[in-house]
């Protein structure tokens, strides 16, 4: 299997993810005809709310509602690992992000304003509390961004993303310890991917990083 087969892939297959229904303890598959509708619907919600904290709250919390049902994105939902311990991000966790979030008020609408994506991340990064890591730190700014149209000119690596692009480094797909960085321009991936939006590259490095192995 090369790279290009396993992009074609991604472009063209269904979009599924296992989200829970806010208010419940239990998940269900929500599927889309492709990555790129499943962008455009769940980020595209961020941009329908009515005002800042709305958003802010939204956007720690993972909240989305696709075709009138209100969901919990897998990202931000507390499951259960086999030892029985709960994981994920406790209400309790979330509820500090978004107090400290908003105690540093003019300091995120200058980040805002800057229309600097980085600027926001690095934002909500300084004001985050433990528990909350990369990956919650990037959704966060995504979904903030989406709304007031700031988006990332290049790759965030964080969790199996990190591990996908790690993958295509002892593939010697892409330049060895790429990985090393806290992001990676859209120049130095493999060329199958740099006509990509990097949230779809972002999100490909993680879906399909298991195919990697098959290389």
């Amino acid at each position: 299997m090369t790279l290009e087969q396993i992009l074609n892939n991604y472009k063209t297959e269904r979009y599924k993810i296992s989200v829970q229904a806010k208010g419940t303890d239990f998940s269900t598959w929500v599927v889309f005809p492709d990555y790129k509708e499943y962008f455009e619907n769940y980020l595209g919600y961020y941009t329908t709310l009515p005002d800042l904290f709305t958003l802010v709250d939204h956007a720690v919390k993972g909240i989305f509602v696709y075709k009138g049902k209100e969901y919990v994105h897998p990202h931000q939902s507390i499951w259960r690992d086999r030892g029985g311990n709960d994981r994920g991000i406790k209400p309790e966790v979330s509820k500090a992000v978004i107090e400290s979030i908003f105690e540093n008020e003019e300091e995120l609408n200058e980040a805002i304003d800057s229309k600097d994506f980085d600027r926001l991340y690095e934002f909500i990064k300084k004001h985050k509390v433990t528990k909350f890591g990369g990956l919650e730190i990037y959704d966060c700014a995504l979904r903030i961004g989406r709304k007031y149209k700031i988006a990332p000119k290049n790759v965030y690596l964080h969790g199996s993303t990190l591990i996908g692009l790690r993958t295509l480094e002892t593939k010697r797909l892409v330049e060895e310890d790429l990985s090393n960085n806290k992001t990676i321009e859209m120049k130095d991936l493999p060329e199958a991917l740099r006509e990509m939006n990097p949230i779809h590259v972002e999100d490909f490095l993680n879906m399909k990083r298991m195919d990697f192995m098959r290389i």
